[in-house]
C-alpha cells in the first residue's frame, strides 16, 4: 500500500538538487548581484523581476508575488501536486531515489478527476493507441511504410510519439466507449466530431498523427497528416482548441527543445513539423515550429524566456519568403531578440534539403548561412523587379534606402551602402546623400509625433501593488524575522503568556514556525516552505526572510515590536469599547454604557508605558 513521502526523503531530494539547475530548464537566468534574474514564467513581462536566491534555494517574483522552494516552482509551472513535484524534481535533478512506493499518494493530494487531468489522460491514451497501431499492427503497415519513406526512423517515431489513426469504423470512439468515460468529456476533448443524432465519430481518420505537447511534455492536441488524398479534406488537420490547447500558446517540440535552446543559446523557428523533425535528425535539436498560424506574442514570450537569438529558417519558396518577411515586420524595433535569417537554396524546405544534401550540409548552411533581417529585406525587396529597367531600379533604391533608415549602426549602414553601390552601379556618395535626406525626414517625423512612438512602446510591466504597512504590521514582520533567525528570541517568545499576532496571516505563519522549530534547530527557508501551502503566505515568508536587522540592538528591537503589538491590540479593544458605548447610549442602555466606560478607562490606563520583557 502506498504511503506519504517521508520528510527525510523529501529533504534528501531537496538537498541533492540546486534550484538554479531546475529553474534554469524553464527560465533563462542571468547573474545580478548575489541573485539570478530572469523573466517570470508565471506572467508576461519585458523587464526581469523573477529572482532565484541560490544560497537560500528559493525563488521569488517581485511583480506577481509568487515564491517558494524548488518543489513549489515545479508545482506551479507544471500544475502538479506536492508528491508529483517531489518525483519530478528527483527526475530533473537525476536523483536516484525509488519513489514508487509513494506514487499513489499523489492522487490523494490533487483535485480528484478534474477535467484537465481527465483530458490529459485521454490524450495520453489516444497517443499510445495511435503509436501502437502504427508500429505493431497490420492496420498501420501502409502508414509505417510512409514514415520510412519520409526517413522517420523507429527512434524518431518514438521520440516524437508519432502514430496512425486508421480508417477503421470509429476505432478511437469504440476504444474509449469500453472505458465508460463521461460522454461530455469526450464531446469536449476535440478528438471527436458529433453526428446530427448526437453520437460521436472519430475526428482523425487515415492520418499519420503528430502529437502536440505542452512545455512539460504532456500531449494536449494532435495534428494529423492525411495518408491518402481525399476531396475537400485538408492535408493537415489540427485539433480544435480545448481547455488544454490554445494554438497561440504552443510551439511544436518546445518540450524537447527548451534545454537544447538554452545550451545552444539560440533557437531555430521552422514552418512545419517535418522540418523540425528533419532538423532533429540532422543534429539540430533546438528547432521549433508555430502551429500553422502567424507567430504570436505568446509564442515569442516562450522563446524569450529561453534565448535572445532567434533564427528564422522558413521554406525557401515564395510563400516561405513572405512568411519570413512577416516575422521581420512583427519583430521590427523589438529589443527582445537578435534576429537572424536562413534561406535555403533552390527554394527547398528543410526536410527536402536534408534529404537531398544530407545532415552535414544542412548544419553547415544553417550555421554559416545566417544573414541579418536587413540583409534579407534588401534581397526580398528585389523580388519581381527588373533592375535593368530604370524605373524598377529607382523604385528599389528608394525602398532599400528607406530600409536603411531603421539601421542604427553607422558601420552596418556603411556595409549595406557599399553592397548596394557595387550591385547597382550607383556611386556610394549619391546613395549616402539620398539616405541623409531620408534620415532627416525620419527624425522630423519622430519629433512631430511623440504620441505615436508611445503607442508602439513595450507594454508596461505588471507590478504587484504594495499596500502601505501599519506600524503593527511592520512590527509583526520584524518580530517574525527575529523569530526565524535567533534562538534567544524564540525562547523569549515562548515565555510571552497569551501572546498572539494582530493580523491572521502573521499568526498563521507563527503557528507554522512553532511547529517547524519543534523538530528543527535552525531556520532553512527552502525547508520551511514545504509547510506553507498558501501562495500568499509563501510570498510573505520570503519578504520577511529578506529583512535585515541590527545584531547589536536585538533586545531593543524585540521590545519595540512587542510594545507596538500590545499597543495595537489595546487600540483595537478601545475602538470596540467606544463603539459599544455609542450603541448603548443610542439604545438608552445605562448599564451597558457604564460597562463600556469602565472598559475604556481600564484600556487607557493599560496603554500607558509598560515594563519590558528581556530576550534570553
Amino acid at each position: 500500500m502506498a504511503t506519504r513521502i517521508p520528510e527525510d526523503v523529501v529533504e534528501q531530494i531537496r538537498d541533492a538538487v540546486n534550484i538554479t539547475d531546475v529553474v534554469g530548464q524553464y527560465v533563462q537566468l542571468k547573474k545580478s548581484g548575489r541573485n539570478l534574474f530572469g523573466l517570470c514564467p508565471f506572467h508576461e513581462e519585458r523587464t526581469p523581476s523573477f529572482s532565484v536566491t541560490e544560497d537560500k534555494q528559493i525563488f521569488h517574483c517581485f511583480s506577481c508575488g509568487r515564491g517558494g522552494n524548488v518543489f513549489k516552482f515545479i508545482m506551479e509551472i507544471e500544475s502538479l501536486s506536492f508528491p508529483e513535484a517531489v518525483t519530478r524534481v528527483a527526475e530533473l535533478g537525476h536523483v536516484n531515489i525509488d519513489l514508487s512506493n509513494y506514487a499513489d499518494h499523489a492522487s490523494n493530494e490533487v483535485a480528484p478527476n478534474s477535467q484537465q487531468q481527465q483530458l490529459r489522460q485521454l490524450y495520453a491514451d489516444a497517443a499510445a493507441l495511435f503509436q501502437h497501431i502504427l508500429l505493431n499492427t497490420k492496420l498501420g503497415e501502409t502508414a509505417l511504410a510512409y514514415t520510412q519513406q519520409r526517413q522517420l526512423s523507429p527512434d524518431l517515431l518514438e521520440t516524437f510519439n508519432i502514430g496512425y489513426a486508421p480508417d477503421e469504423n470509429n476505432l478511437l470512439t469504440r476504444f474509449f466507449a469500453e472505458k465508460k468515460l463521461d460522454f461530455n468529456l469526450l464531446r469536449h476533448s476535440g478528438l471527436f466530431t458529433e453526428n446530427s443524432d448526437g453520437t460521436l465519430r472519430d475526428r482523425f481518420v487515415d492520418r499519420v498523427m503528430f502529437p502536440i505537447k505542452d512545455g512539460q511534455g504532456n500531449v494536449i492536441a494532435f495534428s494529423g497528416r492525411a495518408l491518402t488524398k481525399r476531396e475537400n479534406q485538408p492535408k493537415y488537420l489540427n485539433s480544435p482548441e480545448t481547455d488544454l490547447f490554445n494554438k497561440r500558446d504552443v510551439l511544436f517540440n518546445f518540450d524537447l527543445a527548451k534545454a537544447e535552446i538554452r545550451k545552444a543559446k539560440q533557437v531555430v523557428l521552422f514552418e512545419g513539423f517535418m522540418d523540425v523533425i528533419a532538423a532533429y535528425r540532422a543534429g539540430i535539436k533546438y528547432g521549433v515550429a508555430s502551429m500553422g498560424t502567424s507567430l504570436t506574442n505568446e509564442q515569442l514570450y516562450l522563446l524569450q524566456r529561453a534565448t535572445e537569438h532567434l533564427i528564422v529558417c522558413y521554406d525557401g519558396d515564395q510563400p516561405g519568403m513572405k512568411a519570413t518577411n512577416r516575422v521581420i515586420t512583427l519583430l521590427h524595433n523589438d529589443p527582445r531578440f537578435q534576429l537572424s535569417i536562413v534561406t535555403l537554396p533552390e527554394q527547398l524546405d528543410p526536410d527536402e534539403y536534408v534529404k537531398k544534401y544530407g545532415a552535414e550540409r544542412f548544419r553547415d548552411v544553417l550555421t554559416g548561412g545566417m544573414e541579418t533581417a536587413v540583409g534579407f529585406r534588401l534581397r526580398y525587396l528585389k523580388q519581381d523587379r527588373n533592375l535593368d529597367n530604370e524605373q524598377d531600379k529607382l523604385t528599389y533604391i528608394d525602398a532599400a534606402l528607406h530600409e536603411l533608415v531603421n539601421v542604427s549602426s553607422a558601420v552596418e549602414r556603411d556595409i549595406y551602402l557599399n553592397r548596394l553601390s557595387d550591385s547597382l552601379q550607383v556611386t556610394y556618395e549619391a546613395l549616402v546623400t539620398q539616405l541623409q535626406d531620408y534620415l532627416v525626414d525620419a527624425t522630423a517625423q519622430r519629433q512631430a509625433a511623440p504620441q505615436a512612438r508611445h503607442e508602439i512602446a513595450p507594454p508596461p510591466q505588471v507590478h504587484q501593488q504594495q499596500a502601505k504597512l501599519t506600524r503593527a504590521e511592520r512590527a509583526e514582520r520584524g518580530l517574525l524575522n527575529l523569530y526565524f533567525k535567533l534562538a534567544d528570541v524564540r525562547v523569549a517568545m515562548q515565555n510571552q503568556t497569551d501572546f498572539h499576532f494582530i493580523h491572521e496571516p502573521y499568526q498563521v505563519i507563527y503557528q507554522l514556525a512553532t511547529t517547524y522549530f519543534a523538530v528543527h534547530d535552525h531556520f532553512v527557508i527552502a525547508q520551511f516552505m514545504d509547510q506553507v501551502t498558501d501562495d500568499r503566505l509563501q510570498g510573505l515568508v520570503i519578504t520577511i526572510d529578506q529583512m535585515v536587522f541590527d545584531e547589536q540592538t536585538v533586545q531593543e528591537q524585540f521590545q519595540d515590536y512587542l510594545r507596538a503589538l500590545q499597543q495595537a491590540s489595546l487600540e483595537q479593544q478601545l475602538s470596540a469599547a467606544q463603539t459599544q458605548l455609542q450603541e448603548a447610549s443610542r439604545n438608552g442602555d445605562s448599564i451597558g454604557s457604564l460597562n463600556a466606560v469602565q472598559t475604556i478607562i481600564r484600556l487607557k490606563r493599560q496603554m500607558q508605558p509598560a515594563g519590558d520583557s528581556d530576550v534570553g
